[in-house]
């Protein structure tokens, strides 16, 4: 879906590159999270990708096309674009918020009324209270929903992500991100995310690019990444608590056994993470977890081992 062959960035002639001949292939439908240090290029990279800053040499492809061979403003039209401070017209309400793009495209008054609201109820908000309000009326969490109903509201195949979770509490953030996963699950978008939290590459991203002075470092799966750093550099950014963070991608379903527990074990669901898993062993001072479903049926049990042997 999207391809950047030997991309350059340069602010000024002859001055430092603030991408250095980057390329990167993301395939159709999956996400790909950019992350690094401050300064990395990891923005400059994703904003090129529409042409909000225009690159210095290269290529860059975009569903079969190369991007400089079409008008900007129809580019950007049919990519959706989520910032962290989500940019929504303060003057307009939610559904006008929503409809903006859609009805540049020419499309009639009642298709955007209908895909307004069943964009609302896929982030989760109810259409007859959010269409008449204004962004003022509604809190952070609500206001990044309705960003994201925004960018998906002309159904574009790819979306751009600029740190959307950043500006939302950890316990908001966390939901919100979980919400977004599902939801790329039913609509199956090509995603481009930056982000400065590695935790939430690891959440979302099929793949993770981690970039160091405008060059990708590593490109590969969140395993791969938390398993085997390209380099020391890598190494250090995802910390040494890398082992703990990648229990995050397996769930207890994958490490768990048909075994009867004890009646008073501590139960934990099949669809926790391991990570997750773990830290419930620790504060519960136990080896073992009872595995129940949402009916409260046991499933088996989880021990401690089998959590490091995944």
């Amino acid at each position: 879906m999207i391809t950047m062959e030997h991309v350059t960035k340069r602010y000024t002639e002859g001055g430092a590159a603030s991408v250095d001949d980057l390329s990167l292939v993301v395939s159709e439908g999956t996400t790909t999270a950019l992350i690094g240090p401050s300064g990395c290029g990891k923005t400059t990279t994703m904003r090129m990708i529409n042409r909000l800053i225009e690159a210095t040499e290269g290529k860059i492809i975009v569903n079969g096309e190369d991007i400089t061979r079409v008008d900007p403003v129809k580019l950007r039209r049919h990519i959706g674009y989520v910032i962290q401070q989500v940019g929504l017209f303060p003057h307009m309400t939610i559904a006008q918020n929503i409809a903006a793009v859609p009805k540049l495209l020419g499309w009639t008054e009642t298709k955007i009324k209908r895909r307004t609201e069943e964009l609302l109820h896929l982030v989760g908000l109810d259409p007859q209270e959010m269409l008449k309000r204004y962004p003022r009326q509604l809190s952070g969490g609500q206001r990044q929903r309705i960003g994201v109903a925004r960018a998906l509201a002309a159904d574009p195949p790819v979306l751009l992500m600029d740190e959307p979770f950043g500006a939302i509490d950890p316990i908001a953030r966390t939901r919100l991100q979980d919400e977004f996963r599902q939801i790329l699950q039913r609509v199956r978008k090509t995603v481009v995310l930056v982000t400065h939290d590695l935790d939430e590459a690891i959440r979302l991203g099929d793949r993770i690019a981690i970039m160091k002075s405008g060059k990708i470092v590593q490109y590969d799966t969140p395993d791969t990444v938390l398993s085997h750093p390209a380099d020391a550099f890598v190494e250090n950014f995802v910390g040494i608590d890398r082992a703990i963070k990648r229990l995050s991608l397996f769930t207890v379903n994958d490490a768990m056994n048909s075994e009867v527990p004890r009646e008073d074990a501590a139960k934990v669901a099949p669809n926790s993470n391991l990570r997750d898993a773990l830290a419930l062993m620790v504060a519960a001072n136990t080896d073992v977890l009872a595995v129940v479903d949402g009916g409260g049926v046991v499933k088996g049990q989880l021990k401690r081992d089998a959590i490091f042997s995944v």
